[in-house]
């Protein structure tokens, strides 16, 4: 028998095994009739018991001072002590917890762990790290994933959402996405039936969608399948639906219908201090750069100074009634506007003929001027 002394480990509560099982085991011995002390006959044993009479008692009351006295104190004693080492045990039991270093257990709080619990599959071709107090050096991280298709799935039924950000209370961001050379931080692709890609909503003064691309990157593309849009933004109150940011391009839509929609007060808004606010640019000249249509009102409104590149100033010699205009591209459906930037008295602008084959126009005016006369001019179409 080992009689060393058992740590702490094996002891829960304060009391040991080893005492249990040796109160079970005087209390079996008392229940089967076995006392403490030298072994003796069982039938003079009995003699003794029965003949054993105290003659002081009132009436000749049996009384009890050998074994039997002795087994009923014994077994009362062993039943308390096996009571209160019970009474302890519970009492002193904590509840079961994993720290660094134990298994993970199922349907409990695990912790509290100072470092991360890491999963690995051959080669680190996959990992996932949970509850890292920034031991990658990757900052506070509640869960970070790595794979070759897709480092974080997030993935719903019904109208659930598949993967959900709150930031924090102060400016924090609820979803960000860093795209590495010319990828793209945030791709959204919409279903087949009238789905969309990204949808940003603000409330109050908030903005919907921020991107912000890197040297060569972009900062929000779309794509929508069938009808789908690539980019939705909705605004309420005074709120921005999409705004864009980037060196090279804020918000890029491609799609077989609309790459870019706004729905809101102002729908979609373009804001730089050197650049474009918004830029329109297409590949054929079967497409529209920029298309403004409104069946009710006004389709395009523009508050500040306005700049065509078809358009310009022309200086009619003096002693000429005329002027041509080359290299400019003009279609059948071409108009060209012209009128004088001097008061030439008798003198207006009697026509302005173009030429589509030859990729030009020709000013003529009713007489010729005295004069050097400009002639501003404006093609359309």
């Amino acid at each position: 028998m080992n009689s060393e002394v058992p740590s702490p480990d094996e002891c829960h509560g304060g009391t040991c095994p080893t005492v249990i099982m040796v109160c079970l085991a005087l209390f079996t011995g008392i229940l089967a009739g076995r006392s403490i002390g030298p072994r003796r006959n069982g039938r003079s044993r009995l003699r003794e018991e029965e003949a054993q009479v105290n003659t002081d008692m009132p009436g000749g009351q049996l009384f009890d001072s050998g074994p039997r006295r002795r087994r009923r104190e014994l077994l009362a004693g062993a039943v308390g002590a096996l009571g209160l080492i019970a009474a302890e045990t519970v009492a002193g039991a904590t509840p079961a917890q994993a720290a660094n270093g134990d298994p993970v257990l199922q349907g409990s709080n695990n912790g509290p762990a100072t470092s991360r619990t890491m999963v690995f599959t051959a080669n680190n071709t996959e990992f996932a790290s949970l509850a890292d107090p920034n031991t990658s050096s990757k900052g506070s991280l509640g869960l970070y994933g790595h794979g070759q298709d897709i480092g974080v799935l997030g993935d719903s039924t019904g109208t659930g959402t598949g993967v959900q950000g709150n930031g924090g209370s102060n400016h924090g961001v609820g979803v960000r996405g860093n795209g590495g050379g010319t990828s793209v931080g945030v791709f959204g692709v919409g279903g087949p039936d009238n789905g969309s890609g990204v949808v940003g909503q603000a409330n109050g003064t908030g903005i919907g969608v921020i991107g912000q691309g890197g040297s060569n990157g972009t900062g929000v593309q779309g794509t929508g399948n069938g009808a789908g849009h690539g980019v939705t933004g909705d605004a309420f109150g005074t709120g921005v639906g999409v705004v864009g940011t980037g060196n090279a391009f804020g918000v890029v839509g491609e799609a077989t219908g609309e790459g870019v929609r706004g729905i809101g007060l102002d729908g979609v808004v373009g804001q730089t201090s050197t650049g474009n606010g918004v830029h329109g640019l297409v590949s054929s000249s079967a497409g529209v750069a920029v298309f403004a249509e409104n069946t009710f009102g006004i389709a395009l409104k523009a508050t500040g100074r306005t700049v065509f590149n078809r358009s310009g100033v022309l200086t009619v010699p003096a002693g000429s009634s005329t002027v041509t205009h080359s290299g400019i591209a003009l279609a059948a459906q071409s108009l060209i506007l012209a009128t004088l930037q001097q008061n030439r008295a008798g003198v207006f602008v009697q026509a302005a003929v173009p030429d589509v084959a030859g990729s030009s126009f020709t000013i003529h005016l009713s007489k010729a001027v005295s004069k050097n006369t400009t002639v501003a001019w404006l093609v359309v179409n």
